[in-house]
């Protein structure tokens, strides 16, 4: 994964580098790692605190459980995987963060040259995800971090804060409508395909065939992490 790095955006009045914003980053950056990597040594510090291990319940998707790593992806990752918070607001005594991943910059080194994906991307389906993530804030009295940005794709310290994902869901993974928790899901997954930086057609083209090296450039990480410990 050293040709893959994450660029993060917001709308206007959500901070990336301090509160909740950077628990969205590193829980989410932390399960991509785990997934590709197939090892919870791509966990980021404090992870293990801030998700507890949980036993699946069936048939109800919104749940946060622990990573599980397999193997590694069988082909090297390159390019770059963008995120873009939506918002971030209260919900009872949680916090709910709701973004999107627009995850066509991103492909697999298939070998001579050829960059694409082995199992490929239904031609027809938009390669836009939609996350809706709840959070507990940590105790009265906690220290806040120092804004987390730098030149380092990932962090050395535990960025949790204190903060636990309690929640999570995705807009793919309802078949019966938007659920109680997520009452504006279809609206906040219509936002995040209005706005990706590329159009559709050309989502769809990056996302399915065989491509060259170019069309996956991969662009510094957003806005990172400090490249040393703080403690």
């Amino acid at each position: 994964m050293s040709d893959v790095r994450v660029v993060w955006s917001a709308e206007p009045g959500v901070d990336l580098l301090t509160g909740p914003a950077v628990v969205v980053r590193a829980w989410q950056e932390s399960v991509i790692g785990n997934g590709d990597g197939g090892s919870d040594d791509f966990l980021y510090p404090g992870f293990a605190h801030a998700v507890a291990p949980d036993v699946p319940w069936p048939g109800v998707p919104p749940s946060v459980h622990y990573p599980e790593a397999h193997q590694p992806n069988p082909y090297p990752i390159v390019g770059t995987d963008r995120y873009h918070i939506l918002r971030i607001e209260p919900s009872g005594t949680n916090v709910v963060a709701v973004y999107c991943n627009w995850f066509y910059g991103r492909a697999e080194d298939l070998g001579g040259g050829k960059y694409g994906w082995h199992i490929p991307n239904p031609p027809s389906a938009d390669p836009v995800a939609t996350l809706w993530l709840a959070l507990t804030p940590p105790p009265d009295g906690s220290t806040p971090l120092p804004p987390q940005k730098g030149p380092a794709p990932a962090p050395v310290d535990d960025v949790f804060g204190g903060w636990k994902v309690v929640q999570k869901a995705a807009a793919a993974g309802f078949d019966h409508g938007p659920p109680p928790e997520w009452p504006t899901m279809v609206d906040d997954a219509n936002a995040c395909a209005a706005k990706a930086p590329d159009p559709l057609e050309r989502r769809l083209f990056l996302s399915t065939g065989i491509h060259p090296r170019s069309d996956f450039p991969t662009l510094p990480a957003f806005p990172g992490w400090p490249a040393g410990s703080a403690q």
